[in-house]
């Protein structure tokens, strides 16, 4: 594979990269959204959680509350793998682009 290809695909997977980490933003912000609504739920009322299609009511408030911050804490973990990984993406591209101006010289 030349540098050219190369190049391309480190580009497509930045690209790709950086799509999966705005994804994962906003899931954050949505589960931190719910969450901060969730908190503010005055006691009695009820809370219901979509699984699929259908919407279930929730008995156990304390327990939607810990399965969204796991979630939360598990998004961001994943979000600062996925910004890790644009990272040595960047450093590899420059690297090869360095490379070619060299060769070109």
């Amino acid at each position: 594979m030349d540098n050219g290809e190369l190049l391309q695909n480190i580009l497509r997977d930045i690209q790709a990269t950086r799509q999966q980490s705005m994804t994962i933003n906003s899931q954050i912000k949505e589960f931190e959204v719910t969450l901060d609504a969730l908190s503010k739920q005055e006691d009695g009322k009820k809370v219901f959680r979509q699984i699929g299609a259908l919407l279930f009511e929730v008995d156990d408030m304390k327990n939607m509350e810990e399965q969204l911050i796991t979630s939360i804490e598990t998004l961001r973990e994943h979000l600062s793998m996925m910004e890790k990984q644009d990272q040595e993406l960047k450093i590899k591209y420059e690297e090869i682009v360095s490379e070619i101006e060299n060769s070109t010289e």
